[in-house]
Order: structure tokens, then sequence, then C-alpha cells
């Protein structure tokens, strides 16, 4: 071969690299609805499970969005319901914002956690509550998830002192009183 045929097969190999997707276009097309712009990414093998640096995934935008499709399509491919993003949210609780009833139900049928708590301990029903979604509500009753009122949204404090009040120190002496 001639220098000139090893220069084209470099360049044709470095170009193919350059245009490799990733989790972050799964992302971006569960997110803006592409339905078959995110089952083309996953044919190529793009995790499913993939996230982006705030730990979200496809599914969560997807249910974020109410592209009950992408969410059918992203959980026919194995996306899993129970992943939490940096925060700890959950692709349940981000269907509970929308308020889509077919995607919360998908998500419920696929096995999505009904009493998971976000690092501020925020339940899915907790937020489903704060929203006023009662189908929603009603469907996460009739799954058995838990009512716990005992944290509203605006009093949460982050499990891990993250964020919220400052975690109390267990040798700190009460303030004093004026």
């Amino acid at each position: 071969m001639k220098y000139k045929d090893y220069f084209l097969i470099l360049l044709l190999v470095l170009s193919q690299a350059a245009q490799a997707e990733d989790g972050n276009d799964l992302f971006a097309a569960a997110m803006m609805g592409k339905l078959e712009r995110t089952e083309a990414l996953l044919a190529q093998g793009i995790d499913v499970n993939s996230k982006t640096a705030g730990g979200r995934t496809a599914l969560m935008a997807a249910s974020f969005n109410g592209n009950v499709k992408i969410v059918k399509a992203l959980l026919a491919y194995g996306a899993d319901v129970s992943i939490a993003d940096n925060s700890g949210t959950t692709a349940l609780m981000d269907a509970t914002v929308f308020g889509d009833e077919d995607i919360v139900n998908a998500l419920i049928a696929a096995g999505a956690d009904i009493d998971a708590s976000d690092k501020q301990n925020v339940t899915v029903m907790a937020r489903a509550k704060k929203i006023g979604h009662e189908k929603v509500i009603k469907i996460l009753e009739k799954a058995g998830a838990k009512d716990d009122e005992a944290v509203p949204i605006e009093d949460a404090k982050a499990k891990d002192g993250a964020g919220g009040k400052p975690a109390e120190k267990p040798d700190a002496k009460p303030a004093a009183k004026k």
C-alpha cells in the first residue's frame, strides 16, 4: 500500500471515532422525545442505563418529560427503574412531576420502588401530593405506597448532611437561652 492509502484509512477511522455516540446522546434523544433516534442509539449498543454527569439516565429524562413511547422502549431494552441520580431522584419521582399515568403505571409494573426517597428524605408519594396529581396519587396508593406525611418537602433534611440544615455534632452544647 502506498502512504496515500494509509492516510485515507486513518482518516476514515478517525472520522468514525469523532462521530461516535454516547450516553449523553441517548439522554438528549429521550429528553427531546425522539423515538427513532433513541431506538437507533440503543440498537448501536449504547448502554440503556448510561448516566450524565448528574447521574441522570434516559429513562429519567423521558419520564420527566412525559414521553410514554420512549419510556416503554427504554424499558424494553432493559432500563433499570431503580437507578437514582446524584440527588436521589428516580424515574418514578420524575414521572410524578409530569403526572403521566401511563408512565407511572409502566414504571411500577417494571418494579420501581414506590416508597423510594431522595437525599432530602422526600418520598415518591410526598412529591405526588405536593404537585397534586390526584390520579397519580391514587395509582401509588393502589400499588401500596406508604403515605408518609411526616416530612413535608419544604421541611426535608438531607440524609447525608448535604444541603438543608447542617447536621448537629453529637457533643455540641445547646445554645444558651436569652
